[in-house]
């Protein structure tokens, strides 16, 4: 069984040991955090200083905090809940560290267990201050055993004296001044007082803080004037009040100081906050009093601070405290490399634990399972003796397994005479010297081990098969055969005979091969081949149609018999014919017009002036929303103009310009950036095609697909999962048998834990290609000197394929076909590669494998990949005061919002960027002002373990705002994923100023008011829902109930009523019947009554902000989902502002809408499109931010009718989610949070400002410069 866990772990005596070497003031060189990245101590292919630990790194003394620590025995460490808590101090430089262990409460480990720990998460991993000032940092852990599963949590917060508290007690200047200042102000009472040494003011605080947290009786107000509290912290305690109330001592006018109260009565460990703060200043000023020189330790007084070392405490909690330890350690030589480190053991740990430890190192991260394998053999050779026969007993074991040493894979590449250094090299260059070698050795067996790791280490699928002699995937026929994935069937029988006459003896494999491609593309050609040796077509009737497509309910729509149609298509595109011929045959048995005019090829529109109309897009596959993303981002002005001038605009490349770069709060390295400029090079060229094509639609590259859906972080990992061995790179699942593609839906962990472990068992990824040099790129260049027949590699996370750039792009002009190229890089004396294969296909099939994979982003990951790469791209105006980059693209698409956090002790407030507001309709249909109200309603939230109100409030608006409607929602009964598909009522105007930050006390009663009504109208729909008994089945509501229950009595009360014993029931009978009568018109009445209510509250909601009307804001775009959560199709309604006109932009085909209710209305009927995401622009600025229409057909070339090839409206997959609910922040014009709302001007240099640069539309005399108009009172 495959484990859950994807990094490398430590044992728990390592795990302690690194706690006491970790010190977060003092990082090393390597920048690697000992607690969160070791092991290993360097990443794969690290290059930087050899430096894990800080020469002024402390070596920390902890000693355990006794008020704050349990240990819990062993004994009771099997209950559910059970936890140990270690908290301890350092003795040296005061850093406070705090362990927990969660036992899981499985069965007690065995004598020999060793916890092993493996990193999962952090919080307040950027060191969050505390509101005492300490820097916090926690990180999780979990035990890697599945019989364990023990938890741990590491917390280390930095001292609680800071350095100007430290100065107030120890300096000696200080304290004599503060002394002098107080025999001079009371000369008579202090007379014969001895200035105190700093020990002493130590020493006497120290006291005032212990006698208030453990001898309450002694704790009292202390007199500003009493002596010894007056030289030690001056007069009346002002030199020391900072201290003082940061210590929640409290003066009062009478002349006293009351120390702190904390609670005294509370049991062991402390919980409380101000127990623990009190009780770790305690421990501090204890430190320091023993820190101090000898001389002043001559005074009498007691120091009674008695310490035991944490260590034992912290082994214990683990239960580590009796691990095996080596008697042979001083015989041991010094390790020359840090192998120890990297298996997360210690060098004193017995050769049995560090075997143990190497096994569950590559059980939980198997992808450097060689460099594990070496670290122990290292370890064997430096501990000699015995302890080497031991551990090379488990090398010999493990190598009987297959595995292998990073040495091995150097002697590997050697026995062939190749480097693994020589990026040039290709699978096929591989397997070629491993083909020339075999024919000119008789070491077959080695020849075939040695290709094995190295095809392994590489994660090629291609070359350990070729190792293997195999075919057992379809991957492995494609290549045994010698075709592609896209070749047509007819071809690959071609190629299938041509195999087995040359070689008859290879016939039950060729059947084989021929057998694996036939399933994979669901070919009923090959099926039909392999069982009759004929190619003849074959006959299809309307139930092998449908079975075809996979359609088993005849009964559906045509909307569905396309969506299987066109899922069909992508999946298997050299079927497209017989697809075809079934979907003929379905269309003529439904006599359905849409299926046969859909058949017979897409209505063109020939009266149409292209030069006024918008420009389709003809969908390239299955990218989902990738069009109607293109389409919008062409309309926004400034963004088209921005990009059509991109080289006046890009970053440059020098050293300091990269140095400042920081967009999304954090760093941008080299290769992002010019990964993002080859994005807007390839965007500039589509938006250029749109501009000046005579046709009615053009093609988007695959490779601008590819940039788009796919951020250069997942890049490197969805091109290791596009080459998964006989597993399409789907992560959907399937339909009837058909691969699922499109936007991923909730993350599976939300389903149960089980979940993981069959994900865990799908083969190891690999790799296909391996990595070239990226060192000879240019990625500037928009050409490139591989050629187009030369297959690209993945290269590391980060880094760009060669493909993708370019060393001299002047030689380009040259030569414009260079199929030499690759053979440029190879020595003459390399022997022959096998038969190349026709390597651009197999580039063009990972292209649109990667672009599949990237369309199952979720919709809001591509759009922030868009404006992510933009930023990236584009050079910035300006620096935010945290380093953030300031430009257009924050100007345009990102706004601010405000949270403020109401709780006992005040309000306080953050402010974050977002790009998109966050609504969701999973309750019920709802308007867009219900929808974005939800984003910044106060609501009740947990925080430190009380109940606080939290409500947000924009602070800056974008000029285009966009709304992202959450459809997908997870049923976490039936764990499973559903589109909502409620209505939205949009609203062609919309006014922002109810949502503005700002203090003008009519907008915020107006909007506690309205909180007030929806917090009653959550009552009374409560209310109602019992009332209505929705939550039975029996379909009855409490009037009725009550009702039918009277009619029974009633009729039961009529029957017999002379019989005996009848008087005395009958009239009970009638009397509760005629109370239920009553109980039911009391229910109906409520009901009514709730009723009524429900409108009058809703009223006054929706007119609360009636007068505020200064901030509007025009709907512009609808993007578009028809179909569910598994499949469906996206397009995309865009509204133009000057024609007065939507457009329907599906694909290719534009049209305009007649009847705009099927944007507006609510259609009541099953699964009807919806939106799924919405954009509103300023409505003043509305003419300068969008334009749908810009064409500039060249003269010379008469506008050409679009041709007759018929272009499926594609459905694309799954509809995009995020699970994410919380809203986070998008950038605009600023608006005054005090006073009446007004928008303020932008930054005098940006280009929305008045003095920005005007944007030049190229071969256009018009300029177009955005200013912003007057400011806005929204008062």
């Amino acid at each position: 069984m495959s484990s859950s866990f994807k990094r490398a772990g430590k044992t728990a005596p390592r795990f302690l040991t690194d706690i006491h070497l970790y010190d977060p003031v003092h990082p090393p060189a390597s920048g690697r955090n000992l607690l969160v990245d070791i092991p290993p101590v360097f990443p794969d292919g690290y290059d930087g200083p050899p430096e894990w630990l800080s020469p002024s790194a402390c070596n920390h003394v902890y000693i355990t905090k006794p008020n704050q620590t349990l240990v819990v025995p062993p004994e009771q460490r099997q209950g559910r809940g059970a936890s140990s808590k270690v908290c301890a101090v350092c003795s040296k430089c005061r850093l406070h560290t705090q362990v927990v262990v969660n036992y899981s409460g499985n069965v007690a480990p065995t004598s020999s267990h060793l916890h092993h720990l493996v990193y999962q998460s952090s919080s307040h991993a950027n060191g969050t201050v505390t509101p005492k000032g300490q820097r916090l940092e926690t990180h999780y852990y979990r035990c890697s055993y599945l019989t364990c599963g023990i938890t741990v949590s590491v917390q280390i917060s930095s001292p609680v004296l800071n350095p100007d508290f430290l100065q107030l007690l120890t300096d000696v200047e200080v304290v004599n001044k503060r002394a002098d200042e107080a025999i001079a102000a009371h000369p008579e009472r202090l007379e014969g007082i001895a200035r105190p040494q700093p020990i002493t003011v130590l020493d006497n605080l120290r006291t005032y803080l212990r006698n208030s947290l453990q001898e309450p009786q002694r704790s009292k107000p202390i007199s500003a004037i009493n002596k010894r509290f007056v030289v030690c912290f001056g007069v009346d305690g002002k030199p020391c009040k900072d201290l003082l109330e940061f210590l929640e001592f409290s003066y009062r006018d009478e002349g006293f100081w009351d120390p702190p109260e904390p609670s005294t009565s509370e049991e062991l460990p402390f919980q409380n906050e101000l127990n623990i703060f009190i009780d770790n200043v305690i421990h501090e000023l204890s430190i320091l009093i023993e820190q101090r020189p000898v001389s002043e330790k001559k005074t009498p007084y007691a120091l009674n601070y008695s310490t035991s070392a944490a260590s034992g405490d912290f082994l214990l909690a683990l239960e580590a405290a009796n691990y095996a330890k080596s008697t042979r350690l001083i015989e041991f030589d010094m390790p020359g490399q840090p192998a120890y480190e990297d298996l997360g053991v210690l060098e004193d740990m017995a050769s049995d634990l560090i075997i143990k430890a190497y096994h569950r190192q590559v059980a939980v991260d198997p992808g450097r399972g060689p460099h594990y394998l070496q670290c122990l053999d290292s370890i064997a050779q430096w501990r000699g003796g015995p302890d080497r026969d031991t551990i090379n007993e488990a090398v010999v074991t493990a190598y009987s397994k297959g595995a292998y040493t990073t040495n091995d894979i150097l002697k590997a590449y050697e026995y062939f005479g190749l480097s693994p250094n020589d990026r040039s090299l290709t699978e096929e260059v591989i397997i070629g010297r491993f083909n020339a070698y075999l024919s000119s050795t008789t070491q077959e067996t080695e020849a075939r081990q040695q290709l094995w790791r190295i095809g392994d280490a590489r994660r090629s699928e291609r070359i350990k098969s070729a190792a293997e002699d195999r075919v057992s995937t379809a991957e492995q026929a494609l290549v045994y055969l010698g075709v592609e994935e896209n070749t047509p069937d007819d071809f690959v029988i071609t190629m299938f005979t041509t195999k087995v006459n040359d070689s008859p003896s290879s016939k039950e494999i060729s059947e084989k091969a021929l057998s694996l491609i036939a399933e994979k593309r669901n070919s009923d050609t090959l099926r039909h081949y392999l069982k009759t040796g004929e190619t003849g077509a074959i006959e299809m009737d309307v139930g092998d149609a449908y079975r075809l497509l996979q359609i088993p309910d005849r009964t559906v729509g045509d909307d569905a018999i396309l969506a299987a149609y066109t899922i069909c298509v992508d999946e298997a595109p050299t079927q497209v014919e017989t697809y075809t011929r079934a979907l003929t045959i379905i269309a003529k048995e439904k006599d359905s017009p849409m299926l046969s005019s859909f058949v017979s090829g897409s209505t063109t529109h020939n009266d149409r002036n292209l030069s006024e109309w918008p420009v389709g897009l003809q969908n390239i596959g299955n990218t989902c929303y990738l069009n109607s993303l293109l389409q919008f981002y062409f309309t926004v002005r400034p963004y088209r103009e921005m990009v059509l001038d991109f080289e006046n605009n890009k970053t440059d490349l020098d050293e300091e310009s990269l140095r400042q770069k920081k967009v999304g709060s954090r760093k941008v390295s080299r290769l992002e950036v010019e990964r993002s400029q080859k994005f807007l090079r390839e965007l500039r060229g589509l938006f250029h095609n749109m501009i000046t094509t005579p046709r009615a639609f053009v093609r988007p590259e695959q490779e601008l697909a590819r940039l788009t859906l796919i951020s250069s972080t997942n890049e490197a990992e969805i091109r290791r999962r596009s080459t998964i061995s006989g597993i399409r790179p789907f992560g959907l699942g399937e339909i009837n048998g058909a691969p699922v593609a499109g936007p991923l839906g909730p993350p599976e962990s939300m389903r149960v834990d089980e979940n993981e472990t069959v994900v865990d068992q799908i083969a190891i990824p690999t790799e296909e290609n391996p990595a070239k040099d990226p060192q000879t790129s240019d990625i500037d260049s928009e050409a490139t000197l591989v050629s187009e027949h030369e297959e690209t590699e993945p290269l590391p996370v980060q880094a760009a394929p060669v493909s993708e750039v370019s060393d001299h792009p002047e030689k380009i002009t040259n030569t414009p076909s260079q199929p030499q190229t690759v053979k440029k890089v190879d020595p003459p004396s390399r022997p022959p590669p096998e038969p190349p294969r026709p390597a651009e296909a197999d580039r063009k099939r990972q292209l649109i494998e990667e672009v599949e994979l990237g369309a199952q982003q979720d919709v809001t990951e591509v759009i922030n990949n868009v404006l992510f790469q933009s930023e990236c791209a584009i050079r910035p105006r300006g620096i935010a005061p945290d380093g953030e980059q300031l430009d257009q693209i924050k100007d345009l698409f990102y706004g601010k919002t405000k949270s403020y956090i109401t709780a006992q002790n005040g309000t306080r407030s953050k402010e974050e960027l977002w790009s998109d507001i966050k609504v969701d309709v999973a309750s019920g249909s709802r308007d867009i002002y219900s929808a974005i109200d939800g984003a910044f309603d106060m609501q009740e939230v947990f925080v430190d373990d009380s109940l606080v109100e939290q409500f947000g409030a924009i602070s800056k608006l974008p000029p285009v705002l966009q709304i992202q409607v959450q459809r997908v929602q997870f049923d976490p009964v039936k764990k499973t994923s559903f589109k909502s598909t409620h209505h939205l009522d949009l609203k062609e105007t919309i006014y922002l100023d109810r949502y503005m930050d700002t203090q003008k006390q009519d907008i915020v009663k107006r909007r506690r008011d309205c909180w007030a009504w929806k917090r009653k109208l959550v009552g009374l729909q409560n209310r109602k829902a019992e009332l209505l008994r929705l939550s039975d089945n029996d379909g009855e509501n409490m009037p009725a109930l009550f009702k039918n229950a009277s009619n029974l009595l009633t009729e039961l009360s009529a029957v017999n009523p002379t019989e005996e014993g009848a008087g005395d029931s009958s009239g009970f009978n009638a009397e509760l019947a005629a109370e239920l009568e009553k109980l039911s018109q009391m229910t109906q009445a409520e009901l009514a009554h709730i009723e009524q209510e429900t409108k009058v509250i809703e009223g006054m909601i929706s007119s609360s902000f009636n007068d505020y009307t200064k901030l509007a804001y025009r709907l512009y775009a609808v993007f578009m989902h028809q179909g569910s959560v598994e499949f469906g199709h996206y397009y995309i309604y865009i509204y133009d502002f000057k024609k007065d006109v939507w457009r329907k932009y599906n694909d290719n085909d534009i049209t305009e809408v007649k009847d705009t209710a099927e944007i507006f209305r609510n259609p009541n009927r099953a699964n009807p499109p919806t939106p799924y995401f919405l954009v509103y622009v300023n409505a003043a600025m509305k003419d300068r931010l969008v334009e749908p229409v810009c064409r500039e057909i060249p003269s010379e070339r008469t506008t050409a009718e679009n041709t007759a090839t018929t272009v499926v409206p594609q459905t694309d997959g799954p509809m995009n989610v995020d699970v994410d609910t919380e809203m986070k922040p998008p950038s605009y014009f600023d608006l005054k949070p005090k006073g009446d709302l007004e928008v303020t001007n932008l930054d005098p240099t940006s280009p929305l400002s008045p003095t920005a640069v005007p944007l030049k539309r190229k071969g256009s005399i018009d300029q177009m410069s955005i200013t912003m108009g007057a400011p806005v009172d929204a008062s």
